[in-house]
């Protein structure tokens, strides 16, 4: 039993001063959530089909695909995930869908019940571009592996321009910049070793490629480099959880659920390359990210194009350090200007440096 001897009753006044402090709070938390809406509804991206306000692509696509707008950054708002999946599902999710049985050939066209998804509801334009690497005897095939002791002496354009020209110089800036003295990193996709010698000879101590194929690297180099299949990545993921100082993946991950290379069908499958990169980072890990920047599209089945929409997903855990051009070593920013430079389906693939919040 409670005794009443022990009982405060608050005065009158007090209780006054309590229920008026509680409106002030509700009508300025209700200022704020009208401002923030009308900030969305006046502030604009570019897309395909023009000038579309905040406001109706966090209704229109965004909270489709779980997220919502968090702040109207420009060029690329900033999102948060309504319901962030766990590493756990993520990684079980991803290797569910690669193991669904594939087709012979990569399709030609985008499921009709997959549209919305690819294409964002509509706010991404598409065209044709098919390619078949999956089957192709002209396909890409890992190269150079054996020729490290020459590449870690190239000098920043040979080294930079091996696979992309002045595109690929940019990840070399861009380490050169952002300095991994120590550090140990993993590269997702790799064909030849440009960016793991990128970060070899700007300080990191350790580089792992994840890639399909099997790689033989060259035997002085084992202490430094490894590789493993992209499938045993997954499977084990929870030895990687959390360990790497930094990741880099260079015209890559914007293949990822486009069939080209007889990967699955999957409309988010470079959101879910992304989720996985940051379960594998430790908290302040940066990110070196090349994929075509431009006005958001997708050339089926080649690669996609990231403008303001999908780039905003992209980016969610983390925060935009800096773009590297390859045209000069210091750092641009992300403006809307710079991002939509070219024509509809024109690009320019540059070097995003993130860092995992």
């Amino acid at each position: 039993m409670i005794s009443r001897a022990h009982l405060k009753i608050i005065p009158s006044r007090w209780l006054s001063f309590v229920f008026a402090l509680g409106v002030l709070l509700t009508i300025a938390e209700v200022s704020k959530h009208r401002g923030s809406e009308e900030n969305l509804k006046n502030i604009s991206v570019k897309t395909h089909r023009g000038l579309v306000s905040l406001d109706e692509l966090n209704e229109n696509v965004f909270k489709k695909f779980g997220y919502e707008i968090l702040e109207p950054t420009v060029s690329v708002p900033t999102l948060r995930m309504i319901n962030e999946p766990t590493c756990e599902t993520v990684f079980s999710k991803w290797k569910r869908i690669s193991e669904l049985p594939q087709p012979e050939y990569p399709p030609n066209e985008i499921p009709a019940d997959r549209m919305d998804e690819f294409l964002l509801y509509n706010y991404t334009a598409m065209n044709k571009w098919y390619i078949n690497d999956k089957n192709s005897a002209k396909g890409e095939r890992p190269r150079n592996w054996d020729k490290l002791s020459d590449l870690v002496k190239w000098p920043r354009q040979k080294l930079g321009g091996l696979a992309y020209g002045t595109d690929g110089v940019s990840i070399y800036d861009a380490m050169k910049f952002h300095r991994l003295d120590g550090k140990s990193g993993v590269v997702i996709g790799s064909m030849q070793p440009w960016v793991e010698v990128s970060a070899l000879v700007h300080g990191a101590s350790k580089v792992m490629t994840v890639e399909y194929n099997k790689l033989e690297i060259q035997e002085e180099f084992r202490d430094r480099m490894s590789s493993i299949l992209t499938i045993d990545f997954v499977s084990n993921w929870h030895q990687y959880a959390d360990k790497f100082d930094f990741a880099a993946s260079f015209s890559s991950i914007e293949h990822s659920g486009l069939g080209r290379y007889g990967d699955p069908i999957d409309p988010i499958g470079d959101l879910r390359e992304m989720l996985k990169i940051k379960c594998i980072l430790k908290p302040g890990g940066l990110l070196f990210l090349g994929v075509p920047l431009g006005t958001d599209a997708i050339q089926y089945n080649a690669h996609r194009i990231y403008g303001s929409v999908r780039l905003a997903m992209m980016f969610y855990g983390y925060e935009w350090l800096g773009t590297f051009s390859g045209d000069t070593e210091q750092p641009n920013d992300l403006t809307a200007e710079r991002l939509h430079s070219k024509h509809l389906f024109g690009m320019t693939q540059n070097t995003i440096v993130l860092r995992k919040l």
